[in-house]
């Protein structure tokens, strides 16, 4: 039995030139989704194949599902790739109409319906897929391999593997729940053999580490927390799981020895929550003597000196925090569960410790207002960040409470997710013109060259003038 699975084709970004979506983003993740799904179904005994198709062309595509022949397809859906996965759903299914479709992922977990509506997916693993791909894997042995997928789904051969979503007799049927995995060391190392990590850079990488060979490693899964505007705490049931920091370092040694990696991205969600599993993976990198330097994702009220401290003796050169706010109102709006004294807290042990302490932030949250926006640099003033904030807007995404608000305000419908348009900004108290302005007003505040870069696009006063005469962008509330 043959297995493909695929990372779609990305989605191309707007050229402010000539207003055509005809630029690719960049290549900054490295597809660890797909590259344990491959590894998992080898471990379990079956061929995998696995491309990123980021940069390629359709009638590139078209000829790798021609040639490979698999017998079974394996599509990740993400909510903001969800246009190009379903193409490429409809695209193996013309070619290879016989061949199994399935797809995985966090959209294709939230909107299972939307995805087997067409015919061209047969089925959906919801959540974490490995267990479920490689009990899959076994049903489609069991007989003649190319036997169609109806057939198994009508004879109800495959009831029994949990966290699946497929139609029968015109609807949608799910399969009993699967339980998250909490012990992660169960799952072997991601695949890294079809692609080249030294193709993948994140743009937060700063420029005297971008030549160094690196990739992003994950060694943890999920978040307890309940952010408004966050998806992670329901696709994986609220639960955290982690890998033991033996099980992390054999996978960091074993980077360094096969690719010459020397810098790591750590990019779970929540990569300290638990303080001596931290403390743990560093002390296994200096007894190992890795010569890895890094960086992490993780709240404030997740840091204490002593784990910061053993973080920088192991390598560790930058944190970042997910600040969102230095509005005491905005943060419990949003349900972040800390304070702005827990955010100086973190960011004054960061430093003292030697590292970079930087942070995320938004804006346009309920409650927001210029004044919010002013507690907001007045705080990141006083923090002082290692490097330049990274300033966003708020963006209405599945899974999230903010949006259930969203709905209940009439801004948005499952329905919209049914089209190929990109995750809209909440506008639910401001238009989308007030919004850059907020944006604009805190980038000033707080990075200038974003400032700079954003009035270099027209995004000036002037501008704003113009379409507010213009009659556009007038804000919903004051």
């Amino acid at each position: 039995m043959k297995i493909l699975l695929l990372a779609p084709p990305a989605t191309r970004l707007m050229n402010p030139a000539t207003f055509v979506a005809d630029l690719l983003p960049p290549k900054t993740w490295v597809p660890l989704g797909v590259a344990s799904l491959a590894s998992a179904l080898r471990v379990g005994g079956f061929p995998a194949e696995y491309r990123d198709l980021h940069d390629w062309d359709w009638s590139l595509v078209e000829a790798l599902l021609t040639e490979s022949d698999p017998d079974l397809v394996g599509i990740s859906c993400f909510t903001f790739g969800r246009g190009n996965a379903m193409r490429l759903a409809a695209l193996s299914k013309r070619l290879l109409p016989e061949v199994p479709v399935i797809m995985g992922g966090p959209h294709a977990t939230f909107f299972p319906d939307h995805i087997l509506a067409d015919g061209n997916v047969d089925l959906v693993a919801l959540g974490e897929g490995e267990i479920t791909m490689v009990e899959l894997a076994r049903h489609f042995t069991n007989g003649p391999v190319r036997r169609p997928v109806m057939e198994r789904i009508l004879a109800r051969e495959l009831d029994d593997v949990r966290g699946l979503a497929f139609v029968r007799d015109g609807a949608m049927h799910l399969t009993p729940p699967r339980e998250s995995v909490t012990d992660l060391d169960v799952f072997p190392f991601p695949a890294y053999d079809a692609f080249d990590p030294a193709e993948y850079k994140s743009p937060e990488i700063p420029p005297e580490y971008q030549s160094l060979p690196g990739t992003h490693v994950m060694t943890s899964r999920g978040c307890p927390f309940k952010c408004e505007f966050c998806s992670v705490n329901r696709f994986f049931k609220g639960k955290w799981a982690f890998r033991s920091p033996g099980n992390v370092a054999d996978e960091l040694e074993r980077l360094v020895a096969d690719l010459g990696v020397r810098h790591v991205y750590f990019s779970d969600d929540l990569f300290s929550l638990n303080p001596q599993r931290t403390i743990g993976i560093c002390k296994e990198i200096l007894d190992r003597r890795l010569d890895l330097v890094w960086m992490a994702e993780t709240r404030v009220d997740c840091v204490n000196e002593e784990m910061l401290g053993w973080m920088r003796k192991a390598g560790c050169y930058r944190v970042y925090y997910g600040v969102e706010s230095g509005s005491p109102r905005i943060l419990k709006a949003i349900n972040k569960g800390f304070t702005t004294d827990q955010v100086r807290r973190a960011f004054r042990m960061t430093h003292l410790a030697g590292m970079e302490p930087c942070c995320f932030l938004m804006v346009g949250n309920p409650g927001e207002t210029p004044e919010t926006i002013d507690e907001t640099i007045a705080l990141i003033r006083e923090i002082r960040p290692g490097t330049s904030p990274i300033v966003g807007i708020t963006t209405i995404l599945p899974g999230t409470r903010q949006y259930e608000l969203s709905k209940r305000q009439g801004l948005i419908s499952d329905d919209y997710w049914r089209t190929d348009a990109a995750p809209p900004l909440y506008t639910g108290e401001y238009e989308v013109d007030d919004l850059i302005q907020l944006q604009i007003r805190l980038a000033r505040g707080v990075c200038p060259e974003v400032y700079e870069q954003m009035r270099a696009m027209g995004l000036d006063d002037d501008y704003f003038r113009l379409r507010r005469m213009m009659g556009k962008g007038h804000a919903r509330t004051a």
